[in-house]
């Protein structure tokens, strides 16, 4: 397998990471993202739009849960949803240490040039400074040192029209070492989490009478099918689902590597059946985009049940 390096919607990974940087550790996102435990399964919205992660967590779960298997303490801290902005507590944060923040509404982002069509989507960044009016971000979306006013901050940061995570102004402070588990003692962590994560969507399914993985892959290539798309569908598939899926199956399946052949070989058919799916939604070949995700949904049904009797 030919590894991956490039661009890709990592946000709270790459965010992560560089947090952690700050105390003189050297985590790579790829590592991060797969110990988020968070991108294994898929899962519909409440439109029927598809998502391939957990859909009974966050990324704001799967960040501490990495945290905690790499060994680290990290300080989350979060207000009610009707709370003011926390501005004097992010100064005396910041006064210490950079700060993880997140999930903003990529909406508001100002300094993006097309933040105005991305209204309603999640992103994660670490704060560096403030002044009296403005605070200084490294935005791992390709903005470094980038200024955002208080107003588009607050509206940003309150997050209203973020459903997955649960109340408002959420960021992470003070990392620290408290461990140092070995790459036997990570793995074995991950894989608890991985059949939790499996078994938390099980529940959720359950539940709530929800479509989750394989089920849902299928449920979604037969809309596609008949051409049958919700709004701004088509933009999410191809600009974030496919290319995304793609990167993440490809890290697991580094993960993986040396450990357990067949999930190896299993995450990298998976990400190459993603990136057939974006090569071929390009081309608006919808057909053959739902017989790839028939393809990809058996993969997915592998995955689970292979990761559930370990």
């Amino acid at each position: 397998m030919t590894i991956y390096q490039g661009n890709g919607a990592y946000c709270y990974a790459n965010s992560a990471s560089m947090l952690l940087s700050t105390i003189g550790e050297n985590i790579s996102p790829t590592l991060i993202e797969v110990l988020t435990g968070f991108a294994l399964g898929a899962s519909l919205s409440q439109n029927n739009m598809i998502f391939f992660d957990n859909g009974a967590s966050s990324p704001d779960q799967g960040i501490n849960r990495a945290f905690e298997i790499l060994g680290f303490h990290v300080i989350e801290k979060v207000c009610g949803e009707k709370e003011q902005i926390p501005l004097e507590e992010l100064r005396k944060d910041l006064s210490k240490s950079p700060v993880m923040l997140g999930p903003f509404d990529m909406g508001y982002l100002t300094y993006m040039p097309n933040h105005q069509y991305l209204g309603g989507c999640d992103h994660y960044v670490l704060a560096l400074n403030m002044n009296e009016k403005e605070v200084l971000l490294h935005d791992p979306a390709g903005y470094p040192f980038v200024w955002l006013p208080f107003e588009q901050l607050e509206l940003a940061w309150k997050a209203e029209q973020i459903t997955c995570s649960q109340g408002s102004y959420r960021c992470w402070v003070s990392p620290k070492r408290i461990s140092n588990p070995s790459l036997d003692d990570i793995y074995d962590k991950a894989i608890q989490l991985f059949r939790s994560s499996y078994d938390d969507q099980h529940k959720f399914a359950l539940q709530g009478n929800h479509l989750t993985g394989r089920n849902a892959i299928r449920f979604k290539a037969e809309q596609i099918r008949n051409e049958r798309f919700v709004d701004g569908e088509i933009g999410h598939f191809i600009h974030f689902a496919f290319p995304l899926g793609a990167r993440r199956a490809l890290d697991f399946s580094l993960f993986f590597s040396g450990r357990h052949e067949e999930l190896k070989k299993l995450k990298e058919q998976q990400a190459r059946l993603f990136g057939t799916c974006q090569t071929l939604a390009m081309s608006k070949k919808w057909a053959e985009v739902a017989e790839t995700l028939e393809l990809l949904a058996d993969v997915e049904g592998k995955i689970e049940s292979t990761i559930l009797t370990l």
